[in-house]
């Protein structure tokens, strides 16, 4: 009886990301934050953020010059 129990939903995953991405593009849709963010229907934007830069969507990440 000593189990926790989450309270309120259970968040987005990395695979609910991917799939988002993926229908946005069948859909010619612009990928990014708030896109996913209205085709998940939930999550905050700094969790689909960290896992579009994970994805590879983040054009941040692609022009990253390494400061050494």
């Amino acid at each position: 009886m000593n189990e926790k129990r989450r309270v309120g939903r259970p968040g987005i995953t990395l695979v609910d990301v991917q799939r988002a991405c993926d229908a946005l593009a069948r859909q010619g849709r612009k990928i990014g934050p708030l896109n996913v963010r209205l085709e998940l229907g939930s999550g905050s934007y700094a969790t689909i953020v960290n896992f579009l830069r994970l994805l590879g969507y983040s054009p941040a990440l692609k022009n990253r010059k390494s400061k050494s």
